[in-house]
């Protein structure tokens, strides 16, 4: 979804509601404006893709909890009022780490990938039954090539 040039359309966050977002990169892009330093990162919520412009306490949570691609978190924006003054704060909440899909699910790969992992766990299975003079590297292509044949 873009709109009229071309760039993800802006990630607007509503005071009180809370907002799950999955991260689309690991590290976010940074630039100056009129307003001073931006943030911005490229995020999915409820199904669509956005430019989402981090303030500085997003972005060092995220950083502090070494939030990478994939990672879900909640954002809540919200109001406090000290006096006539009134300012915006976030509450960073982590709904996942995204190291479960860091990995392809099992149905996505591919036969030969599914061989190749057996016949490495066999190899080291055999480098353990053996010793450590047997390279089990050399090993697993052997049994992978011979799967492959079968």
């Amino acid at each position: 979804m873009s709109n009229n040039n071309g760039n993800k359309p802006k990630l607007e966050l509503a005071y009180n509601v809370p907002t799950k977002i999955k991260l689309l990169q690991s590290e976010y892009q940074t630039g100056k404006s009129s307003v001073g330093q931006w943030y911005r990162y490229t995020v999915e919520s409820e199904g669509t893709e956005y430019s989402f412009f981090a303030p500085e306490s997003v972005v060092d949570f995220i950083t502090a909890n070494k939030l990478k691609k994939f990672s879900e978190i909640l954002i809540t924006k919200k109001v406090s009022v000290n006096g006539k003054k009134s300012t915006t704060d976030y509450q960073v909440e982590i709904v996942s780490n995204g190291t479960s899909e860091q990995h392809a699910p099992e149905d996505s790969v591919s036969e030969e990938y599914k061989m190749m992992l057996q016949s490495m766990r066999e190899a080291q299975l055999i480098k353990s039954e053996l010793g450590e003079a047997i390279d089990e590297n050399k090993i697993g292509v052997a049994l992978f090539i011979q799967k492959c044949r079968s």
